[in-house]
């Protein structure tokens, strides 16, 4: 803006000095004119007078003089000279302005081209007493003539005045646009030029506005980044050309992008090809899904297009897990066959027993024996179906559990007080500080029996499990420690899986359903809780239950 006010300032000052200029020399040369003219006429008279008084010698006692002196008679013939002698070929003189002025009205004066000689003369003429007319000529200068005379001090003084609008226009255009620099649109009332307080306001008003907009869009926009980042789906944002405007951190990972995509076209990718003829659906305005497989995983990915005054302006990507439904449904499929397997076996003993029995085929002294066999299997089987129901009970979402705050310390106290009657063959030791804890008390309950029970069944005759209630800084720890069998590390992920059996001989014989750490599991996340595996075969094993403090 600085150097349109500059180039502006500078432009009208040049344009007033040429202007300015012109009619100063024009002045100077009207002014130089009429100087001639009353010097030329003054002299006229001079030489009028002397001519009136002496006659033609008057003019011959002139030295050198510097007019062309004329006489002109009433007849407009040229009778004297002083510059050219041979006036009989001279023109007729009466058609002159100067001449006819004279002989009218006593004196007359012009200027213009001389027809004899080449060159511009300014003449004044004077009526003598004899009524002939004397007239006097002199070079004249043309302007351009005037204006090489004058030149030099001219150039000095348009430059001089250049220089110093040049300086002017500098520092009046700074001097304008400096306040304007620093006008703050925030602060309108500040404004240093009245006339442009009615633009201000308004860009302060649009200023704030654009600002409210801005604040809008980010808070929006970290909606929508924070909903997107935590949603298992992958989710692409694309425009009419193909080119990612967003994408969530769950699409990163199907897709198996590590840089940064936004901004490029999703051409770029590696899985493109299996996902382009979906996406040129998406452009010609189409919703439409297809199966793919990504990354060795099945996926459902869907396209929908966005429209505007109906015109595809861009098309919405989502990629759905389809693994995890098959997973489920496998899951489901698996649960109900061990299901149906564990219930089986204890339903087929005490069916075989009973049908001995019923039928006389067993001795009296083994009735007793036959009698304990079917209890225990009605037992086991009673164990499964309320370990199944339980674990159903706890699998439902809309499940709300009832917390109070506990005492970790007396609750696995009393629990392991109790587990250590039915065990004659394993010691069992407790250890504990005071530490409260927020949860369920039956959840935690189950935690520290499924944990001790496995604890005891899977261990070695005459081994030992140590329980221990301690705290750290935020948690207070269930730790359940045996001198048993141990678990293989590959085979810690699966253990909470339910029916899994890392030594399914033993389970049988012990009598255990598959069930219980996958209870624990359950209970530990609805008490927002952690559980921690150490163990390796022959070793033992060592589990730690985190709770947050109360």
């Amino acid at each position: 803006m600085a150097k349109k006010v500059f180039k502006s300032i500078l432009s009208v000052a040049v344009l007033v000095l040429l202007v300015t200029t012109f009619f100063i020399v024009n002045e100077m040369y009207r002014s130089f004119t009429n100087s001639q003219l009353e010097v030329l006429r003054g002299q006229a008279r001079v030489i009028a007078y002397g001519i009136n008084k002496d006659g033609l010698s008057f003019i011959d006692q002139l030295d050198d003089a510097e007019y062309r002196i004329t006489i002109i008679n009433d007849k407009g013939q040229v009778i004297y000279d002083n510059i050219d002698s041979d006036i009989n070929t001279m023109d007729n003189h009466l058609d002159r302005k100067e001449v006819i002025e004279a002989f009218s009205q006593g004196y007359g004066s012009s200027i213009r081209q001389s027809s004899t000689l080449t060159e511009r003369y300014i003449y004044t003429a004077m009526k003598l007493s004899d009524g002939n007319v004397v007239r006097l000529a002199s070079t004249y200068p043309s302007v351009f003539h005037f204006l090489t005379i004058i030149a030099e001090p001219l150039l000095l003084l348009i430059l001089l005045i250049i220089l110093v609008s040049f300086y002017m226009a500098y520092k009046l255009a700074n001097r304008i646009v400096e306040p304007l620099n620093r006008i703050d649109t925030d602060v309108p009332e500040q404004i240093p030029y009245n006339e442009i307080r009615p633009i201000m306001e308004k860009l302060s008003a649009q200023k704030k506005m654009i600002e409210n907009d801005k604040e809008t869009l980010r808070r929006n926009r970290q909606e929508f980044e924070t909903i997107t980042a935590n949603m298992s789906e992958g989710l692409v944002l694309l425009n009419d050309e193909m080119i990612v405007i967003d994408i969530n951190r769950s699409a990163k990972e199907i897709l198996d992008i590590d840089e940064e995509l936004i901004g490029k076209k999703i051409s770029e990718i590696s899985s493109y090809e299996k996902l382009a003829s979906l996406l040129n659906d998406g452009l010609l305005g189409h919703r439409s899904t297809r199966k793919v497989i990504l990354n060795g995983k099945r996926y459902d990915a869907e396209v929908s297009p966005v429209e505007m005054d109906k015109q595809v302006i861009g098309i919405v990507l989502f990629l759905f897990d389809d693994s995890y439904k098959e997973a489920s449904e496998e899951m489901r499929k698996e649960f109900a066959s061990n299901v149906s397997h564990e219930l089986k076996t204890p339903l087929q003993t005490i069916s075989g027993y009973s049908e001995l029995l019923k039928n006389g085929f067993v001795k009296a002294e083994d009735q007793d024996e036959f009698a304990d066999k079917i209890y225990l299997e009605s037992q086991r089987m009673m164990k499964l179906i309320e370990d199944v129901i339980k674990l159903s009970h706890l699998d439902n979402e809309e499940l709300q559990i009832h917390r109070e705050l506990i005492d970790l310390n007396e609750l696995c106290k009393e629990a392991v007080e109790m587990m250590k009657d039915n065990s004659e063959k394993i010691r069992i030791s407790y250890e504990g500080e005071a530490v409260q804890v927020y949860g369920n008390r039956e959840l935690i309950e189950s935690i520290v029996f499924n944990l001790v029970e496995n604890a005891i069944r899977y261990n070695v005759e005459g081994g030992k499990v140590d329980v221990k209630v301690c705290s750290d800084a935020d948690n207070a720890i269930l730790e359940v420690k045996d001198t048993g069998i141990g678990i293989d590390p590959a085979d810690h992920e699966r253990i909470y899986e339910r029916f899994y059996r890392v030594d399914k001989g033993r389970s049988k014989n012990t009598g255990g359903t598959g069930l219980g750490l996958s209870i624990v599991k359950h209970a530990c996340i609805l008490n927002n809780a952690s559980i921690r595996l150490e163990s390796a075969l022959g070793e033992g094993s060592t589990f730690r239950v985190l709770f947050p403090k109360a």
